[in-house]
């Protein structure tokens, strides 16, 4: 019967856990797999005795368990992930198994008074397996009569007799490996060793089911099983794990090199990974690495200059800007300052037309003091047509919304007396008060009056404006529809005719989608302004998103009507919200993709709120960009949950973790092993034959082990009684590691009255 051992809780230290773990020693299954005999027999008593017995009965039957192969569905988890490239030195791979009992279904020797697994992860390197040298997890397929049958007297096989296997599967296929015998003896773990290689893990929900983590993560409830490799993979190159069966091989867990130079062993799951051990490559060390950028955290341009000089430029620069080559109308090569949305401080306004801007050199600034434009609006601008033309879409869209107005111009022409379907109430009324009154003539004027001529002037426009430009027919008087001041009534109705179209529409040009579709180039104009291992935070300007917006809905126009009507759609946007975001250039977004980033605000209760991650996208290989809704005070970075693992800490040292209420909390006094001012983990690790970096980890067998002297400490810290021992449940939660996490604070020295800057971080 299994007893849990211990539980932990993920999550930090201080804040409530996400879900609760408890780690068993096993799950033995009360009857292994194999074939059984049930005999039943009968014994008689009293005056029956020396009559006739019954004969004996028995029935033949068979527990059938998985042997030769795994179904793909029982695995869960790999770590490292197939094709993974990292620093993964602390690290003792894993296997996450869905069939809780596998490692314990089957017996490795029948006259074991124990049930170890007979299961193991095996870790090869480069040329360790003849049949795979570049360590790429290939194996050999036999039929299991092939495997368990052959006449080479080179090859060691397990001892199962073909008799004991079902003739069922005597055909059936399997994949092996051939290991050198001196491999085997220095990787395959020790009898005493198996036990503290596999475990039960079973994870339940902190939070009642229905409620949702903070991060917006989905949690992985349910029972496994776990095997731990036994080496840390800390040699460069590739290196194959290979889930292989030891029933056969009990008598050979001894740490005794087999007479006979090849070991043939059944492989039940395979992967590789590319080890690139680096102090600097690990998830800790690369966040600090970019919190201590001595370029700071902003999204700008760090010229080399003189400490204390201040040009024009600088100062440009230090708000985001970067120089680009600007033309002028006249043919004049010059340059321009352009900054894209994202912004290291909060951008001031800039007057900008009521009507949005109609072309390019409207969104144009002149910068007086230095004589050149800044030319940032007027690209996002010129953006934005770019992307309604190529983004099916917005283009479908903007081409539906303007079909439709013209249409209803059409109806309105066609009937002056019936009011119109989908006008709401009154609207609609006063609509049709307008159309009796000529108005649907002078719409069909407008509408077929080219929005050129309009803006040109022609013969078709005899009033004036002030200004002294034409106006053709028809324009006047819808400008008097949309005009808000003098009749808000008829504008609502011509809104709900178009209420079909006008929503797409307003959904198409989402602040957050214009984003996401503007190129890289666009949003860092400048590769320096993000370097390789950079993190850079910024504020979303909302008036180049203003601009970038009018660009979009500024094509497509071919009349008047279009460009009045087009009024409406300014009028039904809202303002671009407050956004902020980071961008993130690092091995660590190649390495863990599904990085934790949580941005956080301070409630009114003064505890941390979550803000919502707008917008996430990793951008080529490790490029990561997350838009935030709103202005966070605080923004941690968490290694993913899906990647607890088991290993070692910075300084080659386990950090330990209570086993006494609250389990799992790390230790406050004594909390390392081996102590500070003792070596370190390498004390417990041993090369295999013929290599030169100690690899292989002695648990419970050697001259010196690892958890003998592991459960000393846990001893003297009264986690453990006198007499006890460290069990493989316990053991596994000293061997875990927590997700890393770590948090960047606003700079204490931002100006109260501006949007915090995220210059500063602060680390935990």
């Amino acid at each position: 019967m299994t007893q849990p051992d211990a539980a932990g809780t993920t999550g930090d230290e201080t804040e409530t856990p996400r879900f609760d773990i408890h780690f068993h020693d096993d799950h033995v299954a009360p009857a292994p797999g194999g074939l059984y005999r049930l005999m039943l027999e009968h014994e008689l008593s009293g005056d029956k005795v020396g009559s006739d017995k019954l004969p004996p009965v028995q029935q033949e039957f068979e527990i059938r368990t998985p042997q030769f192969t795994i179904d793909a569905s029982f695995v869960h988890a790999l770590h490292p992930a197939p094709a993974a490239v990292g620093a993964f030195d602390r690290l003792l791979p894993h296997i996450t198994l869905d069939r809780l009992i596998l490692p314990w279904e089957r017996i490795l020797k029948p006259d074991w008074t124990e049930r170890p697994p007979w299961l193991a992860l095996l870790l090869f390197a480069e040329e360790e397996l003849p049949g795979d040298p570049k360590a790429q997890g290939r194996t050999d397929t036999r039929t299991v009569q092939q495997f368990l049958d052959t006449t080479d007297s080179d090859v060691l096989l397990p001892r199962i007799d073909l008799d004991d296997v079902p003739s069922e599967l005597w055909d059936s296929t399997c994949t092996t490996i051939d290991v050198p015998a001196a491999v085997f003896k220095d990787l395959v773990p020790r009898r005493a060793d198996l036990p503290f290689l596999c475990h039960v893990r079973k994870v339940r929900p902190w939070q009642p089911p229905e409620a949702a983590a903070a991060s917006g993560e989905t949690l992985e409830i349910g029972d496994y099983s776990v095997v731990v490799a036994n080496r840390f993979p800390r040699t460069a190159g590739r290196y194959a794990a290979h889930l292989v069966s030891l029933e056969g091989f009990g008598d050979h867990l001894a740490g005794q090199q087999p007479a006979r130079p090849v070991v043939r062993m059944v492989s039940l799951w395979a992967w590789s990974f590319e080890a690139r051990p680096d102090p600097t490559g690990h998830f800790d060390a690369l966040i600090r690495h970019m919190a201590e950028d001595p370029a700071g955290l902003g999204l700008r341009l760090r010229p080399r200059q003189p400490a204390g000089a201040r040009t024009a430029a600088t100062d440009r620069l230090d708000l985001g800007y970067a120089p680009v080559d600007y033309v002028l109308p006249s043919g004049e090569h010059t340059f321009g300052w352009y900054r894209g949305p994202f912004t290291p401080v909060v951008a001031p306004a800039v007057p900008r037309p009521a009507e949005g801007y109609r072309q390019a050199d409207e969104a144009l600034v002149y910068l007086t003091d230095t004589g050149v434009f800044d030319v940032s609006y007027a690209a996002a601008f010129t953006l934005g047509r770019s992307l309604a033309l190529s983004d099916d879409t917005l283009a479908a869209s903007l081409s539906a919304f303007r079909s439709r107005a013209r249409h209803v111009a059409g109806r309105a022409l066609m009937r002056t007396k019936t009011p119109l379907a989908t006008a709401p109430g009154q609207a609609h009324e006063r609509f049709h008060e307008l159309i009796a009154g000529g108005l649907g003539h002078r719409l069909h004027a407008a509408a077929t009056t080219p929005a050129a001529e309009a803006r040109t002037g022609g013969a078709t426009a005899p009033r004036l404006r002030a200004g002294g430009v034409p106006r053709p027919p028809g324009v006047e008087a819808l400008e008097a529809l949309l005009d808000r001041s003098r009749d808000d009534r008829a504008r609502q109705g011509l809104r709900a005719a178009l209420s079909a179209h006008l929503a797409p529409l307003i959904s198409a040009v989402d602040q957050v989608k214009l984003l996401a579709a503007t190129p890289l180039s666009h949003l860092v104009p400048d590769a320096r302004m993000l370097p390789p291992e950079s993190l850079r935070f910024f504020h979303v300007d909302p008036q180049w998103c203003t601009a970038l917006r009018d660009g979009v809905l500024s094509t497509g126009i071919g009349t008047s009507l279009d460009a009045a009507v087009n009024r409406l759609a300014h009028e039904a946007l809202e303002e671009p919200r407050p956004l902020t975001g980071l961008l993130m250039r690092s091995a660590l977004v190649r390495n863990w993709p599904d990085v934790v980033v949580e941005p956080r605000v301070t409630g009114g209760n003064g505890e941390p709120q979550p803000l919502t991650v707008a917008h996430r996208v990793i951008i080529g290989p490790d490029l990561l960009l997350c838009l935030f809704d709103g202005v966070p005070d605080e923004v941690r970075f968490r290694e993913p949950h899906e990647g607890i693992h088991f290993g070692v800490d910075e300084g080659e040292r386990i950090g330990l973790r209570r086993l006494t209420e609250p389990v799992g909390k790390s230790l406050e006094e004594g909390g390392t092993f081996p102590p500070e001012g003792e070596e370190g983990i390498t004390r417990f690790l041993r090369a295999v034959d013929g290599g030169e970096e100690p690899e292989i980890l002695d648990l419970a067998a050697g001259a010196d082990p690892l958890v003998p002297a592991m459960a000393v400490a846990l001893r003297a810290a009264g986690q453990l009684g006198p007499d006890d021992d460290l069990s493989p449940g316990a053991f596994a939660v000293e061997l875990v590691n927590a997700p890393q996490c770590i948090t960047f604070s606003p700079s204490a020295s931002a100006p109260a009255a501006s949007a915090p800057s995220f210059d500063q971080p602060g680390r935990q």
